[in-house]
């Protein structure tokens, strides 16, 4: 259940909430840390079919499932900003993410180091239908962009593999990206493979 209650995000208001709350499940007693730096406070979470509906000090209609956290965290889930989950989290045995997920990470940042999928709308499609366990950030990869509009060659690009390496970046943004990602040490590694 701690890794449960990681995952969920904290709203930031926390504080007093209407009394009478229906909840599935009530973390009692946690360390709540709400993510904006301020220091942590001892309350309770009411969870309700898989929403937070109370944080702080409040009563309950009913009676949820209470677990007993005090001297555990509660906060809102961890970004990772680098990570080379673009292959795994497109394979049925590794999508869940549980390896992020139990450290308490619900967000992921893909196309790290130049590399990774340039067609983003395709990479997000099969992310979608396939179903991951964490939130996923895309940057559009600079090194397979390069690759794609002009091979492994060691050289300037001509204007035309110019024009459309500025197309697909364009394209991947429009498609959802956050941003490029560079990796000038995988291109330069790759030219000095191919001599």
């Amino acid at each position: 259940m701690l890794t449960i209650a990681l995952l969920l995000m904290i709203r930031s208001d926390v504080g007093q909430v209407e009394p009478g709350v229906e909840a599935d499940v009530v973390l009692k007693g946690a360390t709540l840390h709400d993510g904006a730096g301020n220091p942590g406070k001892v309350g309770d979470v009411a969870i309700k079919n898989d929403r937070i509906v109370a944080v702080g000090q409040f009563t309950v209609k009913g009676r949820p499932r209470v677990l007993d956290c005090a001297g555990l965290i509660v906060s809102p889930g961890f970004i990772d900003l680098h990570t080379h989950s673009d292959n795994p989290l497109q394979a049925a045995e590794t999508n869940a993410n549980f390896n992020y997920q139990t450290q308490g990470v619900t967000t992921v940042v893909t196309g790290n180091c130049g590399a990774g999928p340039v067609d983003v709308a395709t990479y997000f499609a099969k992310l979608e239908k396939i179903g991951v366990g964490t939130n996923v950030i895309h940057q559009v990869p600079h090194n397979d962009v390069r690759n794609k509009a002009m091979g492994n060659a060691n050289r300037e690009p001509t204007a035309q593999e110019l024009k459309a390496m500025e197309d697909l970046v364009e394209q991947g943004l429009k498609d959802g990206a956050f941003g490029l990602a560079t990796g000038p040490h995988l291109q330069s590694r790759r030219l000095c493979q191919d001599g």
